[in-house]
């Protein structure tokens, strides 16, 4: 059994960079609110998905590693999320073709 990754750069890497996906989902998801745009709102999600994702990869830094092969099949589920939807997406667009309708910016 191998112990628990203590490494403090990889913690300090992955917080960062989990604190940066979490700072641009804010502002992403504010501007995505502000000019109404789907498409932003939808990137922004996937920002906040990051954000997820990498805060439980480092809670699961300190864990045993069954528990962390337990995470890593959680977070296969997390990502198959929005890879399912976006398929399901694809299949009723293809099915179901209409041409977008015109912005009614404010």
């Amino acid at each position: 059994m191998q112990p628990p990754t203590t490494d403090a750069g990889l913690r300090r890497v992955t917080r960062l960079v989990g604190l940066l996906n979490l700072g641009y989902f804010g502002v992403e998801f504010a501007v995505a609110l502000t000019i109404g745009s789907v498409s932003l709102f939808a990137d922004s999600i996937d920002f906040l998905e990051d954000a997820s994702v990498n805060f439980l990869i480092l809670a699961a830094l300190g864990w045993s590693m069954h528990r962390r092969a337990e995470v890593g099949m959680l977070l296969a589920g997390i990502l198959l999320i929005p890879g399912l939807a976006t398929l399901w997406t694809a299949w009723n667009k293809f099915n179901m073709p209409l041409t977008p309708s015109r912005c009614r910016c404010r």
